[in-house]
């Protein structure tokens, strides 16, 4: 291996530094992430609009599509974090004095850095897109089928019209068959009560309704309270207990594959690509920004380069997202992209990197 490549026992050291302060900032902006949409899903299974054993489900494809985003912010906070302790420990002052300049710091940096631009990249183009896709599948698939997941042996529950009630003893072995089933259907001028031995629910394809096929059974059909009720004996017989439209799932712009998105005409489709493009550059840019961002003397705050930081990166990332915007209803254009924000960001960085070279006293003694 070549000696320009070889990392020192510092640029270890730093690598370690940054790389744990990094990942202890994924995990709270995660964990944050992962709270905040958990408690809307149990706010709607709670609800039941949605099966619970889902929740979860749907929370992995959620975080899955969150990915992307969170890298850049938690890779940008956790270098500041850990180059500012080294600085507010005097640590960086004492690196320097042994004659330890930032080569070693930007070779661990990069060394970070590049991987995470590559996975970046690629959560972005491709596990975002399908993540967004499937959970939106997954979601929609689940909202339809929640009255059938809300069935459970020993329970009455009322069906979603309100002019009806199913109880059911048991399922079968397999689960797929419903034991003593009874059923209660309110009429205009009758009531109708169904016992039937064996159950199961099916789904039209055609409305997308949910029957309740019932096998080997007895109907009674009267009024309450009058004697002259009529009984029926059958071998099937279908109830509806849901309506519903057929299964469709639209596709939205963030499900749509990254190869469809290239040279595409469309304003919105042309922006969501360029906000794709956007998430791997801007992990560099933050990445970047955070050097110089993070020196300090002793006497600085333990949170003031955190704060800063944070406006940046909101300020950063709301560009962004105003800059795609302005994309789909063509007030930039379309060869512009997303590079406007970027450039924005990369003119901060390089004029921290300015004054910390002291260009401002360079200028005054002319």
């Amino acid at each position: 291996m070549p000696e320009s490549l070889k990392l020192s026992i510092v640029s270890r050291y730093l690598t370690r530094e940054i790389g744990l302060a990094w990942l202890a900032v994924t995990a709270v902006l995660v964990v944050v992430l992962f709270v905040n949409r958990l408690v809307r899903y149990l706010g709607d299974a709670a609800a039941g609009n949605l099966p619970g054993d889902m929740v979860l489900v749907l929370m992995g494809y959620k975080a899955l599509s969150y990915t992307a985003l969170v890298l850049p912010g938690s890779f940008f906070l956790g270098v500041i974090l850990a180059l500012g302790r080294l600085n507010r420990d005097s640590e960086m002052a004492a690196l320097g004095a042994c004659g330890i300049g930032p080569r070693e710091l930007y070779k661990a940096l990069v060394l970070l850095l590049i991987p995470l631009t590559l996975l970046v990249g690629w959560l972005a183009f491709e596990v975002q897109p399908w993540a967004a896709r499937e959970g939106r599948v997954a979601e929609q698939t689940a909202r339809e089928a929640v009255e059938v997941q809300a069935i459970r042996p020993g329970r009455f529950l009322q069906s979603s019209r309100g002019d009806g009630m199913i109880y059911i003893e048991g399922f079968s072995a397999d689960g797929e068959e419903m034991r003593d089933v009874f059923l209660s259907i309110d009429g205009e001028s009758e009531q109708t009560l169904v016992r039937s031995e064996r159950g199961r629910i099916e789904v039209d394809a055609e409305s997308g309704d949910q029957i309740l096929i019932l096998l080997d059974g007895y109907r009674y059909d009267g009024v309450p309270g009058q004697a002259d009720w009529r009984l029926t004996q059958f071998g099937r017989h279908g109830a509806r207990i849901s309506e519903g439209e057929p299964p469709q799932v639209s596709i939205r712009r963030d499900g749509m594959a990254t190869r469809e998105l290239i040279g595409s005409t469309d304003p919105r489709e042309r922006a969501e690509f360029h906000w794709r493009l956007a998430m791997p550059v801007m992990a560099l840019v933050l990445g970047l920004i955070a050097v110089p961002l993070s020196r300090g003397s002793p006497r600085d705050g333990r949170y003031g380069r955190l704060l800063l930081a944070v406006l940046i990166y909101a300020v950063y990332s709301n560009g962004l997202t105003v800059s795609q915007g302005w994309l789909e209803d063509g007030t930039l254009p379309p060869q512009a992209g997303l590079w406007p924000a970027h450039a924005m960001a990369v003119s901060v960085g390089l004029l921290m990197l300015w004054q910390q070279a002291g260009g401002l006293r360079r200028r005054r003694r002319r």
